[in-house]
């Protein structure tokens, strides 16, 4: 939060650590994981391992900020979807305020009746959720206008390592767009201080990037956390 200068919140970021190659990024799994329709399976793993952890931090007492996961577009067919989402809450005793839940800003396009359904009933049961990668190639108003976000994450793509004079423009009117919509901002890939002074500048609630926090461990996000008993 870059007007209280505070942690905020953070995202749950899944890796393979495989024995003979170390750790693989995602973008070298998720494909295949997608392509056979076991990414399903991947997002509730990481969602229940989430909420566990969770429960694990309120239990030793620790004061804990909201953790976003990401879900697929093929996650959202199914049809115990949102029940198996509640359930897993709730079967651990959290707050739902606690976990947040992150589709990409792809996921909207070719918008139908199920996804929209879908949506709205995860906010109904108290879920936030965040349209991730805002910008990134597909943006649409009427992903926007349509559905109904709790917070839009701007992509780095807008971004850089420095921003043009069009870039500025480009993302003053996005901000006062999505102010009057009464939506929370966050953008991501910040690397400099001079795009976080800009974007703070511009009223940017919450900003995520290497300028501040790589993707860490455990013990390390505790310790960032001042998980103190």
């Amino acid at each position: 939060d870059p007007r209280r200068r505070r942690f905020d919140g953070a995202e749950a970021l899944v890796r393979w650590l495989e024995p003979d190659k170390g750790l693989v990024g995602p973008d070298e799994f998720i494909p295949v994981l997608e392509q056979n329709g076991d990414i399903v399976r991947l997002d509730e793993y990481v969602f229940r391992s989430v909420c566990r952890q969770i429960r694990q931090w309120l239990d030793q007492g620790y004061k804990i900020a909201p953790i976003s996961v990401n879900i697929s577009r093929l996650h959202l067919y199914q049809v115990d979807f949102v029940k198996n989402y509640v359930n897993t809450v709730a079967a651990f005793n959290l707050p739902v305020s606690l976990v947040q839940l992150e589709f990409t800003e792809t996921i909207m396009l070719g918008q139908d009746d199920i996804l929209l359904d879908t949506v709205r009933q995860l906010q109904q049961c108290g879920f936030k959720i965040l349209l991730d990668d805002f910008g990134s190639g597909y943006s649409s108003l009427n992903t926007l206008k349509d559905l109904l976000f709790d917070e839009v994450k701007i992509d780095r793509m807008f971004l850089g390592d420095t921003l043009s004079e069009n870039a500025h423009i480009v993302l003053q009117e996005i901000f006062h767009m999505l102010k009057r919509m009464k939506k929370t901002i966050v953008c991501e890939g910040v690397e400099t201080k001079e795009i976080a002074d800009f974007l703070k500048q511009e009223g940017c609630d919450e900003i995520q990037g290497f300028l501040y926090y790589r993707p860490m461990c455990k013990e390390d996000f505790e310790k960032l956390m001042g998980c103190l008993v």
